[in-house]
Order: structure tokens, then sequence, then C-alpha cells
């Protein structure tokens, strides 16, 4: 087991709240440019007024007792997506956000199971908010920022409050005298407060929210601005749709350093190439299938992004031949890849590639992940439940600061997921170490890693898909790695088909591979590299990967094909 010393939120060391960070670049430089929309663009003083009077208002709506004390944000990359987010924290009440492409019904089972009674809406999500106030049998009041009364006039008779562009203009406004709750630092005291719930998919179908404290946040944004902070005159793109933590993040690590957020407009998403050289981006993070998706494309040329000073891909193993390719065309960026369960808060491990050394460090073709923060326990247990000492693969999991608080409203899920301690194949109970909120969890993140002789942390697969066939037990990740070697491309999916009574009897692999390679060229040539029991049983090609809203692989919809 392994354990660095860390940083944490004590009595003495004063972090900045989310809010707190932001308004200390409002102080130091009012007029720069804090956000950027497309042709339109807000300075961090007049994004300051709109967010501190949204949070006015919203500290004047009275709390019921069926209010869970959380704010949902239903908007998409408009202004109201960021005043809102900076007016919830701001007010003091913790983070929920809403995707307006989801079904309704999941919305609405959203707010349910998180108990939110509170809603900040854009013009074009308010009758998507009063639907799900129906869906939900339920009055919901909604902050309405950009919208007047004469719009509101012209609503059908609904169950909701509606508070207008005037009315919250019209809050009393926050003041030295009068401060904002969030604009106070996170102390020990506060650091057990919720800042902020993410839904993520569930292995039922039904979303799990995965809580995170101010205590957890403080501790990762320590982490991280030692590590690669923005600067105040980079240009940050935001590419993440605000329901992936990751978006919390990019907003205010931008603001605490003072620099502009551009934001990634949804039509961009297929090709963001373009994004990246007109709106002069110096700072990139992303899932890694956008820079596959380039190299596909055959974008990725050398030195197509010189401006670019920081680049960080996650979400997905990252390609050797895709990190190669993007350290090529961003020759100035230093590149991370990065690893990080939700649960964990945003981002726990950063790999940065060092070009001439990194390429023998990677495993089965993909980048390493490194190693986590410092302060945080890391163990691999293999399939008896005994721990993998030195090189090795196991299932790891992980203790420490940034450990959330579990998934809200559901405590057994928190139980199967969140351990109170480890109980290894001799019945020795190992302690876990305190997160950021002084709870012991083990956190079991379900992936199957490998450590390497050096330490090094590489990713292997899901640890649900390592699969038994036909009496074999296989990695899928395996296979996955097998076929980027035999096609030369990066976009790759294995999945277990048919099922048959729980049982898996045979696998389907899924490829986006040059027009004259046939998927059975292709399993032909994988007779070479992978033995007899771990070949698919048919390779289908396909002209795109189906991506979810994510911007990941949607084994979802692949398995919609097969079905």
């Amino acid at each position: 087991m392994t354990c660095l010393p860390c940083l944490m939120p004590t009595d003495s060391t004063l972090n900045l709240s989310p809010f707190g960070g932001f308004l200390a670049s409002v102080k130091r430089s009012p007029d720069a440019i804090a956000l950027e929309i497309g042709e339109q663009h807000w300075s961090y003083a007049a994004l300051a007024a709109r967010a501190q009077s949204l949070a006015s208002a919203l500290q004047g709506i009275p709390a019921t007792p069926a209010d869970s004390g959380l704010v949902a944000v239903f908007a998409a990359r408009s202004i109201t997506t960021y005043v809102g987010t900076l007016a919830v924290f701001a007010a003091g009440r913790a983070h929920i956000a809403l995707n307006p492409a989801h079904p309704p019904a999941r919305n609405a089972a959203i707010l349910q199971r998180a108990g939110v009674r509170t809603v900040i809406v854009a013009p074009d999500t308010l009758p998507l908010a009063l639907a799900l106030a129906e869906i939900l049998g339920k009055s919901l009041t909604l902050l309405a920022p950009e919208s007047d009364e004469a719009a509101l006039a012209d609503l059908p008779p609904n169950l909701c409050r509606i508070i207008s562009a005037a009315a919250i203009q019209a809050a009393p406004a926050a003041g030295a005298d009068n401060p904002l709750p969030g604009s106070t630092p996170i102390t020990a005291q506060n650091a057990k407060d919720l800042a902020y719930v993410v839904f993520t998919s569930g292995s039922t179908g039904e979303p799990k929210g995965v809580a995170i404290s101010h205590g957890n946040l403080a501790v990762y944004m320590q982490h991280f601005r030692a590590l690669a902070a923005p600067l105040a005159s980079d240009r940050v793109a935001q590419t993440y749709e605000l329901t992936f933590d990751v978006a919390l993040h990019d907003l205010f690590n931008a603001w605490w350093s003072g620099a502009t957020l551009c934001v990634m407009p949804e039509r961009a998403m297929l090709a963001p190439a373009r994004f990246i050289l007109d709106r002069q981006i110096t700072y990139w993070f992303s899932v890694a299938s956008f820079a596959m998706i380039l190299q596909r494309q055959n974008v990725l040329k050398p030195n197509l992004f010189p401006a670019l000073r920081m680049s960080l891909l996650c979400g997905e193993a990252l390609p050797k031949a895709t990190a190669q390719a993007w350290q090529a065309a961003a020759p100035n960026s230093t590149l991370f890849n990065v690893y990080g369960p939700t649960e964990t808060t945003m981002e726990l491990a950063f790999y940065r590639w060092e070009t001439g050394v990194s390429e023998a460090a990677c495993r089965r073709g993909v980048t390493p992940i490194g190693i986590p923060f410092a302060g945080h326990a890391h163990l691999l247990l293999d399939e008896a439940g005994v721990i993998v000492e030195g090189a090795g693969k196991g299932e790891l999991y992980l203790s420490g600061p940034q450990i959330g608080m579990g998934y809200w409203a559901d405590p057994a899920r928190s139980a199967q997921s969140f351990l109170a301690h480890l109980t290894l194949a001799d019945g020795t109970l190992l302690t876990p170490l305190a997160n950021a909120n002084g709870d012991y969890y083990w956190y079991r993140t379900g992936d199957l890693i490998e450590r390497d002789e050096n330490g090094l942390y590489h990713f292997i697969s899901r640890a649900d898909h390592q699969i038994k066939v036909r009496g074999n037990r296989i990695e899928l990740g395996e296979i996955e790695a097998a076929l980027r070697e035999v096609t030369g491309m990066d976009m790759v999916a294995v999945l277990p088909h048919p099922i048959v009574g729980g049982v898996v009897q045979g696998l389907v692999a899924f490829v986006t591979a040059p027009p004259h390679l046939t998927g059975s060229d292709i399993r032909r040539t994988l007779t070479g590299h992978l033995p007899k029991s771990m070949l698919p049983d048919e390779v289908r090609v396909l002209a795109q990967f189906p991506m979810n809203a994510n911007r990941k692989i949607d084994r979802h919809a692949l398995a919609a094909l097969l079905s």
C-alpha cells in the first residue's frame, strides 16, 4: 500500500471557496474577460454582478422541509449556465446540473432523488422545466434570469413559481456588510458541507448521484493548481457538458487564475481543431476521444496547435499513437493523461508525457495514468483478495482526502463502493485513511489496473469488462489493444454478445478501419495476435462510433446495434 503526505483543509489553512476564488480575480482584474460564448463576452466585473444578483435572489427563497439545499442549473452552454453555477456557490447552496438533451424522465428522476425544488433556467429550458414539474406532480421554484415578465405572461398555467429577470435584479444586493455565504473561505469547520452532486449512469440503469464536499473540492484544487493551474493570460477551452464534473474544474480553475473561459459550441464537437485555432485556445482539457477523432480524420499534423500551452486528456484509455500525434501537433504544450473516478473528486492521477521516454513506458499501446496524488493510499487486490505487491495486476482501491461523501440518498449503493474497511484473503482488516470530511472509506474503483516495475499505474479495463467466455477468463481491454495494433485505429470496442441466461456466449468487436480492411480481414489478422479463446466471433467496421454526451464511446448504443 502506498501513501504520501497530503494537503488537507485545517484550522490554520484557509482555502478559497469556489466563489471566493472567482471574487479574488474580480478584485485583481475586474475588466479582464472572464467568459466568451461565440462573439459575446463578459468581464469579471459584469459576470460577478449578474451572479451576485442571482445569488441574492436564491437566498430570498425560503427553505422548506422537502428542500435538500441543492439547486439545479438547467441550461446548456449559455450565459445562464455560467451565471447560474456561480450564483449557486455564491449563495452557499449545493450545485447540481441537468442536461436539456437528456430524456425528461431521466431529469425528473434526478430532481426527485436529489430532493431539488429550486431550478435556474434559461429561456429555452423554461418550458422543459415546466414539463418536469408536471411529470413530478410537484411545484418547483424556477429562477429565470434571462426572461422578462412579458415572456412569462405567455406561459400556460402551471405548477411552478417563476421568478423573472426583473425580480432577480431587484433582490437586495450583497456587499461588505452583507457578504454572500459562498464568499467565505473553506475551513475544517465547513469542509463537510455539500458542494455538488453529479449524477452518473448506474449499472441498474438508474442514475446514481455522487456527492462531493467543499473539503474534497478544496483538496483537489490545491493539488491540481500546484501541478497545472492556468495563467491569467490563458484562453481556456470549456468542452464538457455541465453534467460532467470536470466542467466545474474548467470553470473554477480558469476563473481562479483570472483567465478567459471560451465555451465550445455543440457544432464544434466533431471538428474541434477549427475551434482551437479560431479562438486561439492555449489551455485544453477534454476526453481523449476528441484527440482520437482528430487523429482518425488525419487532422493532427505536426505543429497544428503551436499556441497550446497545456493539454489534458481524460475519460478513456489514451493510445500511445494518439498521445504522440497530439504532442507533435502541439509541440509547445505540456501533455497530461488524466485519471480519476467521479467519486474521487474530479481527477486523482496525472501522467506527464515526455517524448523519447513515455513511448517505452506504455503498455498494450496505451499511455500510463501515473500515480495518485500525494496523501492517498492506493492498492491493487487480485481476485483472491490478496494485495498485489510490486508489479502486477488487480482492482484499484483508493482512500484519502479526495474520496467523496458517497452516493446521494442511496446508502445501500454507497455501502457497496465506499467501504469502512477491506477484508483481505487472510482475514486481515485494512483501515482506510480519512477523507476531507473526516470519514474513513476505501473506494472500490471497479477498474482493472496494472502497476509496472517503476510504480506507474496503467489502465487495463473496467473490472466488469473482465468476463468469462466458454470457460476462459478474458480481459476485453487486451482484445481492444490488439485491435488498435492491427488496424492502426484508436476507436475500438469489444462487447460480450450474445448473453443467454446470464452466460456470455461470444464476443463482437467494433472498429473504425481503413476502407481496404473488412471485418473478416481484421479477424483473420487477429489470429496472429490473440489466442483462439480471445478472438471476437465477429468484427464490425463502423464509419463512426456513437458517442455519449461526454464524448466517450457509447457502449450502450453499440449494444443496441447488436439487439
